[in-house]
């Protein structure tokens, strides 16, 4: 996440063209992916994963074992990783991830971060291979479109047919070569698509009421420090959460895509990562935001913070969040 110039040194090769698309033009519904819960459910737990970091040097089996905690402790009924799975890996590496993903039964998805263009393989390819992956992967991105980013769509959560509530993924993008360096943001073809989707789910979907969603990405938005220090904290089991170790690296400009989750009023909660030792979720006007935890010991981190987060949607809407936190010592 960090050392920005070592990490345009690796991939300016693949970024200095303009950031602009002149693809095909779809339609919204093509976005969208259903997935029917129980009728009888009472609560749906999501676990979110993020930074993992996985790369061919890495001692992948411990990494594994490791990540094996944290999804028993959850006993998720989805998982979401939220950006950054790779640094330094070779398409074997990606593919052994995306196995023990799909090993654990659940439905799962991703999204992704700065990182995982340097990689020996591009985004575009992870795009295709997921687009094709089927079993328990729930991934779609349009690869011929006109919206900026690898992996934007949603997921329909649904009971009896109808929608219960929609997670929206999102992708932050990678580096930004324009008038600064460093972290790409959430682009306007991007945010119309956005804006798009809820009034579509809304009004074609839902009988013209706005459907609450959630919504995962990777780099936090230039508004998380007003977030903190807003210091609306959301309790979990253990109390409030607001560790902030470092520094917070949204990108340098702010495309004003905030104020259109704000203005839809279907986002109730955003969850990201990046920041590996920041583990915090505050309320800032009525929307969360929330760091998921970083997930594995790859790149940087903080020995008492590295595991999951659970996110539980109960049958009537309310949202509640929990951290899992496990050491290595656990898997020596």
């Amino acid at each position: 996440m960090k050392n920005k110039g070592f990490l345009a040194l690796i991939s300016i090769l693949g970024l200095l063209l303009p950031s602009c698309n002149s693809g095909v033009h779809h339609n919204i519904n093509e976005y969208i992916l259903d997935y029917e819960l129980a009728s009888s459910f009472s609560e749906f737990k999501i676990l979110q994963l993020t930074d993992t970091h996985i790369g061919d040097k890495e001692d992948q089996d411990l990494h594994f074992r490791f990540m094996d905690l944290t999804v028993n402790d959850a006993n998720p009924d989805m998982i979401v990783v939220t950006g950054d799975l790779f640094t330094f890996a070779s398409k074997s590496t990606a593919k052994r991830f995306f196995s023990w993903l799909d090993s654990k039964g659940k439905p799962w998805t991703v999204t992704f971060g700065n990182h995982d263009e340097q990689c020996l393989f591009s985004v575009d390819w992870l795009t295709n291979y997921l687009n094709n992956y089927g079993s328990h992967c729930l991934f779609k991105d349009l690869q011929d479109d006109d919206i900026q980013g690898n992996a934007n769509f949603a997921i329909n959560l649904k009971v009896g047919g109808s929608i219960f509530e929609q997670l929206i993924v999102m992708d932050t993008n990678r580096y930004y070569y324009g008038n600064y360096f460093g972290y790409d943001f959430i682009h306007q073809d991007q945010i119309d698509w956005y804006d798009s989707l809820i009034n579509y789910t809304k009004d074609s979907l839902n009988g013209g009421t706005v459907v609450e969603s959630l919504l995962f990405y990777h780099i936090p938005l230039p508004e998380i420090d007003d977030a903190y220090e807003a210091g609306n904290f959301i309790a979990d089991e253990t109390g409030s959460i607001g560790v902030k170790r470092e520094k917070a690296c949204p990108p340098d400009y702010n495309s004003g895509f905030f104020s259109h989750v704000v203005n839809n009023g279907s986002t109730k909660a955003m969850f990201f990562g990046h920041d590996h030792r920041n583990d915090f979720c505050a309320e800032y006007q009525g929307v969360w935001f929330s760091y998921g935890t970083n997930s594995t010991s790859c790149f940087y981190y903080d020995e008492d913070m590295m595991g999951g987060q659970v996110i539980t949607i109960k049958n009537d809407h309310s949202l509640s969040i929990r951290r899992i936190h496990h050491t290595y010592k656990e898997v020596l």
